[in-house]
């Protein structure tokens, strides 16, 4: 009973002597690294890299704690091998990006002072055909022969617009069992 006063009496010493953090005077620059990066927004798109245009992964190994990146370079159509040591081309990886939403990583890599994120390459959205049939319509005349002209044709007349036949559904009969 006789601590509850006396820690009172302290916490008004202490009141009546400091002011509170949040009652201290401050300048914008002791904010400022808040201002720059701040905790509470998330960029809204990510900066296009040269490098991400020249190089794209095609493989990540991971040996034990070593981690190792194929690159392929889409200046020169060649696939090089990369590490946290520079190789032959000054390139070096830095560190392997894992997201949790996305099921691809990504990699940050330096070419000599320039640094970058890659990506996997992506697969082309359209299917790959085969070229068409010399003497086909798609493939053009053989050798040896003309193009034949296909007249055009007039376009076909509008139909009325008629309502939507009723649907009909036809159950089988039951009848009932027989004693």
């Amino acid at each position: 009973m006789f601590l509850i006063p006396s820690l009172l009496a302290s916490m008004v010493v202490c009141a009546a002597s400091d002011p509170f953090p949040w009652e201290k005077p401050r300048s914008l620059e002791s904010f400022r690294k808040l201002l720059d990066h701040s905790p509470f927004s998330l960029p809204t798109a990510e900066e296009s890299s040269p490098l991400a245009d020249r190089f794209a992964i095609t493989g990540i190994i991971t040996e034990g704690e070593d981690v190792q990146v194929f690159v392929f370079d889409r200046t020169d159509q060649s696939r090089t091998l990369i590490t946290k040591k520079p190789n032959e081309k000054d390139m070096s990886l830095v560190s392997i990006i894992r997201e949790d939403r996305s099921t691809t990583p990504r990699a940050s890599i330096r070419l000599g002072s320039e640094s970058g994120t890659i990506s996997f390459m992506e697969a082309s959205k359209q299917p790959q055909t085969a070229p068409p049939v010399p003497g086909s319509p798609a493939g053009g005349p053989a050798q040896g022969q003309q193009a034949i002209q296909v007249p055009s044709l007039p376009p076909l007349p509008q139909q009325p617009s008629a309502p939507p036949p009723r649907r009909i559904i036809r159950r089988p009969v039951v009848t009932p069992p027989q004693p």
